[in-house]
C-alpha cells in the first residue's frame, strides 16, 4: 500500500518537515524542508538520527533524503541544513530563484550569514549534494514513489527584492486523493495568486509564517487563504512562540472551530496518509 507521511519536528521555533515516500513495493524515499537547529539545540539532526538508526537505513544508501529544500532565506528555516545535508546527503538540494547569484534579492539573502555559508557549501559539495537548482512554478517537478510534486510558487521569473517571505516556495504533495499544502512563509503577494489553487482535495495545510497575522490576514483583514481550503482540512503550525509569539491569538481565534495541530501543543506531528484517509499521531521523544 503507498504512503506518504509528514512530520513537522518540533524545533522551539521555526520550520523542520521531515517527509516520508513508499510506493506499493514498499520502496522508501526521504525529503526534508527547512531545519532550524543550532549548535545547541538539534532537535531535528537528533529525530533524523534515531529515526534512519531505528529503521536501520544507514547501510543501505549513500544518501538519505531524495530531496531537502530550503523554502526561504531566513535563518529560522537555513540554520540546521548544512550540517544535516553534510551528515546524511541528499541527491538534490533545491532553494528559491532569490537565492540565485546576482540582484538586490540575492544581496539581501547572502547578507545572512547562515544562507550564505550553506549556499557556499551547495556549491563546492561534490559527494554529499549531486544536485543543486533553484526552483520556481516552472519547473516541473517530480513523482516519488506515487506522490506527485507540485511547486505552486514562487511564479516564474518573480522575486521579492524587499520581503524574503514571499519569495517561500510553495510545494503540494498528491498521493491519491490526498493533497498536503506545504508553505514556508508566504504572505499576501504569494497568496493573492495561488488561493484559488489549493487543491480541492488538500487534507493537510501548513499554516504559513508559523500563524502570524502576515501569513493569514491581507489588508483588510481578511483571511488570505482559509477560505480557500476544503472544511475537513486539518490545520498544522510549526510554531515560533519566542521571540515572535506565533502564532497570533488572531489566528487562533479564526482557527477555532478547525483541526489544528501545532508543535508549541503537540511536539513532534505526523500526518500520515495511504492516499484515501489521514491519520495523525503526536509524540515528544
Amino acid at each position: 500500500m503507498p504512503r506518504l507521511a509528514m512530520t513537522l519536528i518540533d524545533v522551539g521555533w521555526g520550520d523542520s518537515l521531515f517527509l516520508e515516500f513508499e510506493d506499493d513495493a514498499g520502496s522508501r524515499s526521504f525529503g526534508l524542508i527547512d531545519s532550524n537547529d543550532t549548535a545547541n539545540y538539534r532537535s531535528s539532526f537528533i529525530y533524523l538520527k534515531r529515526f534512519f538508526e531505528r529503521e536501520k537505513l544507514y547501510e543501505t544508501r549513500d544518501h538519505m533524503f531524495d530531496f531537502v529544500l530550503l523554502t526561504h532565506a531566513h535563518a529560522d528555516h537555513a540554520q540546521g541544513l548544512k550540517a544535516i545535508i553534510s551528515h546524511f546527503g541528499t541527491k538534490r538540494f533545491w532553494y528559491p530563484r532569490s537565492l540565485e547569484w546576482g540582484g538586490t534579492a540575492s544581496l539581501l539573502a547572502f547578507a545572512n550569514k547562515t544562507t550564505k555559508n550553506l549556499m557556499g557549501y551547495a556549491r563546492r559539495s561534490r559527494k554529499n549534494i549531486l544536485n543543486h537548482q533553484a526552483v520556481d512554478a516552472g519547473n516541473l517537478a517530480p513523482n516519488i514513489n506515487g506522490t506527485q510534486l507540485d511547486f505552486l510558487w514562487p511564479a516564474p521569473n518573480f522575486i521579492d527584492p524587499h520581503n524574503e517571505n514571499e519569495n517561500s516556495v510553495v510545494l503540494a504533495l498528491k498521493l491519491g486523493a490526498v493533497s498536503f499544502l506545504l508553505t514556508g512563509d508566504a504572505e499576501e503577494k504569494a497568496w493573492k495568486r495561488i488561493a484559488n489553487r489549493i487543491p480541492a482535495d488538500t487534507r493537510v495545510f501548513k499554516v504559513p509564517h508559523h500563524g502570524s497575522d502576515n501569513g493569514f490576514f491581507d489588508g483588510s483583514r481578511k483571511s488570505l487563504w482559509l477560505d480557500d481550503c476544503p472544511q475537513n482540512t486539518m490545520f498544522a503550525i510549526s510554531s515560533h512562540v519566542r521571540p515572535f509569539s506565533h502564532p497570533a491569538p488572531s489566528v487562533e481565534k479564526a482557527l477555532k472551530s478547525r483541526d489544528v495541530y501545532r508543535t508549541d501543543q503537540h511536539y513532534h506531528i505526523t500526518f500520515e496518509t495511504d492516499g484515501s484517509s489521514v491519520k495523525v499521531k503526536y509524540s515528544h521523544w
